[in-house]
């Protein structure tokens, strides 16, 4: 339908813009910029001569040349317009501010910043008020109505810090704030984007506003690294008069509203500074609601896999403990234990990877070997039922990636088929290279090439209703029933892939199959050998190993503390436990000339990290070989903190083999 929006703020306009295609709404959208345009464009004169009349009209209160309200009286008032339902766009949700409203013969209205539900509620009202309940205006003027009486609050003081260079302009924006009907206010004032966390540390604000040509840095990278100085809080950008567009970016990257210097009047600035704070508080209410929403939906899959795991390794650590078995039963009992508590494993591997809080080793891979190794695991998870075919590129297909993350994706597509054939069915493994076509767009990574190693995964499976296609790869959206599935699998394979600098396709037919085609960019150079895929049983000999050695061992969770310590001792190293950073430096002081090798957790309790353990102890004994090992830190993402898996980090839960191996890696380093 046709729709005219009155609305004189740039900010406001795309706000509406997103509401309206939100409400699936937005067939043709024609935008005035003030109360005269609006009534012109309505009544076809000048340049609207051959406007067509609009089925719907949202409308600013607040604007230039002509206040909203006087547009909303002459709209009710000319026969040709007063069937035209209006929907009131207002900052303000004051009892007298809405009465005022509908007294006026609007028939609705929403509060900026526009929630969007609220408006597509609105709007779907509309019909049926238009068409059975539309309230025309009076014949003849009635006196007005008394307005009831609302309590107001004590008007607030806001804390404004502004980025500006110019002094003028910061004049001119202190003069509009005095002008202004904010009231009280604080203004603070920094020339410099280096100067910002100082100020922002030592006190505190409501607002940010900030010019994009600053001494140190200029256009949007000056506004994104204020945006992450201060992610809290809501920022105004200033632009010139002929750089508006500067301003209508800033708001695509996080910007709250702009304002032209040349505009800096008392209302623009007040107006601006309410919108700002209001739409960052509602957009921290939306993420508060969808956070709890997310993490409920979440917590019922989670405890549905993991309450299954534990009741696998609860059962057959019961049969091991009371004996009651054979030496086979006893073999596939440790063999059911280790496979679950490594599907675990990979469960928090999962939600780690998408959050992007997954510790990343990238290497040359073979996808060839990845894929043909691999395999020989996904065959066990599979089943029976399910028959398997792999088909190879003829040469190697060399990407630069990281091999838990590529695992994971062939272990979430091909987890995925096995349940969309519950009877049984043919899974196929496929790679092959792939070079994109002029007309076909580059994956969105800031990656150039076009050339591709792909891998697509088919199985012959139900297939995946149209309606469902375009959200499978959204967190947390599964067909499952509640409680069966984290909704984590192609989420986290999607995320794994935008990581890697590729993208994924889906094709898919009900009662046909589908086909996830994965792309991956190929680069140069010597893929690294991969070693066969150990079992899930595999063990090694207790060898003397560490003899002469001794190891200072901090780790606050005593079950693991022991376990480690029982597998360190029965191969010759002597161990110095200690519960926290804290005990540890005690300890330390006492076998300084002792210890060979620190192997510790990243968190733990006491104020001393792992981390901060590391750096005291290497500063105290120069050379000492360190060993850290964690479920996850903040530290893993660090940049001026170098960890490789393998090398001197474990990643929990870890195979003992790999600490022994770990261990012995970083010890023959330091000699």
């Amino acid at each position: 339908m046709e729709i005219l929006l009155v609305e004189d703020s740039p900010t406001d306009r795309l706000m509406a813009v997103e509401a309206l295609e939100s409400a699936k709404l937005l067939n043709k959208l024609n935008v005035v910029e003030n109360g005269e345009e609006a009534m012109a464009y309505l009544r076809r004169e000048g340049e609207y001569r051959d406007a067509k009349r609009p089925a719907l009209i949202l409308l600013d209160l607040n604007m230039p040349k002509k206040d909203g309200r006087e547009v909303l009286a002459e709209i009710k008032s000319d026969p040709d317009l007063k069937y035209i339902p209006v929907v009131i766009l207002t900052t303000s949700a004051a009892e007298e501010d809405v009465v005022r409203a509908y007294g006026d013969h609007a028939n609705s209205y929403i509060t900026k910043p526009v929630n969007f539900t609220r408006f597509t509620d609105a709007i779907a009202s509309l019909g049926h008020y238009w068409l059975e309940m539309v309230t025309l205006p009076p014949e003849h003027p009635t006196p007005a109505k008394p307005v009831p009486q609302v309590r107001r609050e004590t008007q607030r003081t806001f804390r404004v810090l502004m980025v500006e260079d110019n002094p003028v302009d910061v004049l001119f924006l202190e003069d509009a704030l005095e002008t202004s009907s904010l009231g009280q206010f604080h203004l603070r004032h920094v020339s410099r984007v280096s100067d910002l966390a100082a100020v922002l540390k030592a006190g505190q604000f409501d607002i940010i506003i900030t010019d994009l040509g600053l001494p140190d840095v200029q256009g949007l990278d000056s506004f994104r690294k204020i945006r992450d100085l201060a992610p809290d809080l809501p920022i105004i950008v200033l632009t010139g008069d002929s750089d508006e567009s500067a301003g209508i970016a800033s708001l695509r990257e996080g910007a709250q509203d702009y304002l032209v210097k040349g505009e800096l009047s008392g209302r623009a600035v007040a107006r601006a500074i309410r919108y700002a704070v209001d739409k960052r508080n509602i957009e921290d209410q939306l993420r508060h609601s969808q956070r709890m929403e997310i993490i409920g939906r979440l917590a019922g899959g989670i405890a549905h896999d993991f309450n299954n795991l534990l009741t696998v390794i609860e059962g057959h650590a019961g049969l091991l403990a009371g004996d009651e078995s054979g030496v086979d039963d006893r073999r596939e009992s440790t063999t059911a234990i280790l496979e679950a508590t490594e599907r675990a494993a990979s469960l928090t591997r999962q939600l780690l990877t998408f959050s992007h809080r997954q510790q990343i080793s990238l290497k040359l891979l073979d996808l060839n070997s990845v894929v043909e190794i691999f395999s020989k695991v996904l065959s066990r998870a599979l089943g029976a039922q399910i028959e398997m075919q792999i088909s190879l590129h003829p040469s190697p297909l060399v990407l630069l990636g990281d091999l838990g993350m590529i695992e994971q994706v062939l272990l979430n597509l091909a987890v995925n088929a096995r349940d969309a054939m519950p009877t049984g069915g043919t899974l196929i493994f496929k790679t092959s290279a792939k070079t994109l076509g002029l007309g076909e767009t580059v994956p969105q990574s800031e990656s150039y090439t076009r050339n591709f190693a792909c891998l697509e995964v088919t199985d012959s499976g139900q297939g995946i209703p149209e309606a469902n296609i375009p959200h499978l790869f959204e967190p947390f959206f599964t067909t499952k029933l509640p409680g069966t599935g984290t909704g984590l699998g192609l989420a986290t394979v999607h995320s794994i892939v935008k990581q890697q600098g590729g993208r994924i396709e889906v094709r898919s037919k009900l009662n046909q199959g589908t086909s996830f085609e994965v792309l991956l960019p190929l680069t140069s150079g010597v893929p690294e050998s991969l070693e066969t895929v150990p079992t899930a049983l595999e063990t090694t000999t207790p060898e003397a190993l560490g003899e002469k050695t001794t190891i200072l061992l901090v780790e606050d969770e005593a079950p693991v503390r022991r376990l480690v310590t029982r597998f360190l001792e029965k191969r010759g190293y002597t161990i110095v436990a200690a519960a926290s950073g804290v005990e540890a430096l005690a300890l330390f002081e006492n076998h300084k000339q002792e210890i060979d090798l620190l192997l510790t957790d990243m968190i733990m309790p006491g104020g001393v990290s792992g981390r901060q353990l590391g750096e005291e102890l290497t500063r105290r004994l120069p050379g000492l070989p360190i060993v850290y090992c964690s479920g996850y830190s903040d530290d893993l993402s660090s940049p001026d903190f170098h960890l490789e898996e393998g090398s001197n980090f474990l990643q929990k839960p870890f195979k003992l083999q790999d600490l022994q191996r770990t261990i012995q890696a970083q010890l023959s380093e330091s000699d």
